[in-house]
């Protein structure tokens, strides 16, 4: 049976047994795929937690809720400005926390999305799969290549599923680029052309003063694994407040030893 054939619950218990080598950055439809056309009874839905919601974290809570087969059952975030908008999402029905770990403590929740800083992806994934959850995490995977691994042997050790946000691997549309290349309709491929605008031309995100933290936000906890002590740069940027966020300058090292260094 194919991945697209099983039903979403028997993916997420039993997805683990068939992960096989290739149990992170799984080319699995999560996100986007369309389950309208076989609406699932109540004792189907997966329930899931959110962890982290700035711009990413709230784009995909809108997506998972136009999925009648999922129910969000709670939120995290340590910008109460980002929580109270995610909570606004759900119509108040999610339970709210400011630490992630409260929100893996709760036995209904089937998996967590993480949109987290990257800093925190490997712990909190850890962490996730540890609790008996499956995982999809927002790219990148991790900061350290010792960290990835890390996910890797613990997600096999405790038989969770894992995908990472990598929409060039599980979007439908890159699926059918790929199939035109090899099926080969269009003929041959003389010529490509690509393009990428980023960070704020032409402004850039410039270089504000240190300052202290914003009221809204638990620095401690945004910092979370980082080691050091770090300063904080309020932005904001130009799509408005919600997505105001702290620019942290400084090497961010997971200090858990269950990660090992990050140069190994």
């Amino acid at each position: 049976m194919t991945i697209e054939k099983l039903r979403r619950r028997d993916f997420l218990k039993r997805g683990a047994a068939t992960a096989g080598a290739s149990l992170l950055m799984r080319n699995v439809p999560l996100l986007g795929q369309d389950t309208t056309a076989n609406p699932s009874g109540p004792n189907d839905k997966i329930v899931l937690g959110f962890i982290g919601l700035g711009r990413m974290g709230q784009g995909n809570l809108k997506i998972f809720m136009k999925h009648p087969d999922v129910e969000v059952a709670a939120l995290c975030d340590v910008y109460s400005t980002n929580l109270d908008s995610a909570l606004a999402i759900t119509e108040g029905k999610a339970k709210t926390f400011q630490d992630f770990r409260g929100l893996l403590e709760m036995k209904e929740i089937d998996a967590v999305v993480i949109c987290s800083p990257d800093h925190w992806h490997p712990l909190q994934t850890i962490l996730a799969c540890e609790a008996g959850k499956d995982v999809y995490v927002e790219k990148p995977i991790s900061v350290y290549l010792r960290e990835g691994r890390r996910m890797v042997e613990v997600a096999r050790k405790q038989k969770r599923v894992v995908q990472v946000g990598t929409q060039q691997r599980s979007g439908l549309h890159f699926k059918e680029a790929v199939d035109l290349i090899r099926r080969n309709p269009i003929g041959e491929v003389s010529y490509v052309r690509t393009w990428n605008y980023g960070n704020d031309f032409p402004e850039g995100i410039g270089n504000p003063p240190d300052t202290d933290p914003p009221r809204e936000l638990n620095w401690d906890l945004w910092l979370g694994p980082a080691k050091g002590s770090l300063q904080c740069k309020s932005l904001w940027c130009k799509s408005g407040p919600l997505v105001k966020f702290p620019l942290v300058l400084g090497l961010c090292r997971g200090n858990d030893d269950r990660l090992g260094s990050p140069f190994t």
